[in-house]
């Protein structure tokens, strides 16, 4: 598959030229005169390289590059200008450009420049993966939770119950009845102490996946608190969600590293792409969005998982392109 390539230059002169040099090399090319132009494409398309100006109108070049390391963090970006020097070269490298070449150029000195800056690219990017494995390994990033333990041993004292009592597994059961089942023994397990309450949300939450109005409502009963109060205690905690959750599940981390890097405008652009809000579960169900105040692996960032998956330097078109993929393999299934 062909390499995606951006030019963004208000020289009409330069864009012919990389155009025909770039698909000479096999690149795809997209050029524009326009920053702001520029900009917005990178929210629908994703380019392996960015060539940007310094100086045009409007937008000033660093400008760009840096609301480009925010929206498009995974591009390999190299700045282009017709007044070189080191200080700019040096602020270019600073705000995330991969290398610096001057006008004019020949067509060699550019595709050099090209590819060396997405090799270096590709090697930070693999950098990151390791770093991220090496973390998993030494137990830094940790999502196993409390509650699952204590549920799968909730799990197997109903089974043994049952059994003596000669009452069909709770396999048999359809859903809503191993939820109820669950759930009254979480209660026992707290002794339906209200002062416990939060903790045996989080025990029915981390098995059913969200609090439904049906469990609210059996939980009040049992502890005989009203379901007012215990949505609202519910409703003060992010965590909680009072929907069925999607077939798959979304996490937008916009902590202030990845906020800073574009998590943000990631999470803008999953909300309009899916027509949902965090919290929501997409008409079709097979998406829910959650907002994260932070993942713990802030030098991955921006992070977005889908499912168990971990994914660092997202963008908003990767994300997007992820999305379609599901898209397309649910619907093949």
């Amino acid at each position: 598959m062909a390499r995606k390539m951006l030019v963004i230059d208000d020289d009409p002169m330069v864009l012919s030229s990389c155009l025909r040099i770039f698909e000479a090399e096999a690149f795809y090319v997209v050029t524009t005169t326009s920053p702001e132009e520029g900009l917005s494409l990178v929210l629908d398309t994703y380019f392996d390289v960015i060539l940007c100006d310094w100086m045009m109108p409007g937008l000033d070049g660093m400008e760009v590059i840096t609301r480009l390391e925010q929206t498009s963090p995974g591009s390999a970006v190299v700045m282009i200008s017709g007044y070189p020097s080191i200080e700019r070269a040096t602020e270019a490298m600073k705000r995330g450009a991969m290398d610096y070449v001057a006008k004019p150029f020949t067509p060699d000195e550019i595709v050099r420049a090209v590819n060396e800056a997405i090799q270096r690219k590709e090697a930070q990017e693999v950098k990151i993966v390791e770093r991220f494995g090496r973390l998993a390994k030494t137990g830094h990033i940790s999502l196993p939770s409390i509650d699952k333990k204590m549920l799968q041993a909730l799990s197997v004292a109903i089974e043994e119950r049952r059994r003596i009592e000669t009452k069909p597994s709770l396999e048999s059961l359809s859903e809503p009845e191993r939820l109820k089942e669950i759930t009254l023994a979480v209660l026992d397990k707290y002794n339906r102490d209200t002062n416990n309450l939060i903790g045996m949300l989080q025990a029915v939450h981390s098995y059913a996946g969200y609090l439904s109005y049906e469990t609210i409502g059996l939980i009040a009963r049992e502890l005989h608190i009203s379901e007012h109060d215990i949505f609202g205690t519910a409703s003060f905690y992010a965590q909680f969600r009072f929907e069925e959750p999607g077939k798959h599940h979304i996490r937008v981390c916009t902590g202030t590293a990845c906020f800073v890097g574009g998590g943000g405008v990631i999470l803008e652009a999953v909300k309009s792409k899916l027509d949902i809000i965090p919290g929501q579960t997409s008409e079709d169900g097979l998406f829910s969005l959650e907002r994260v105040a932070c993942m713990g692996c802030c030098a991955l960032g921006p992070v977005v998982t889908i499912d168990d998956q971990v994914n660092g330097k997202m963008s908003p078109a990767k994300l997007s392109r992820a999305i379609d993929k599901i898209y397309r393999t649910e619907s093949k299934g």
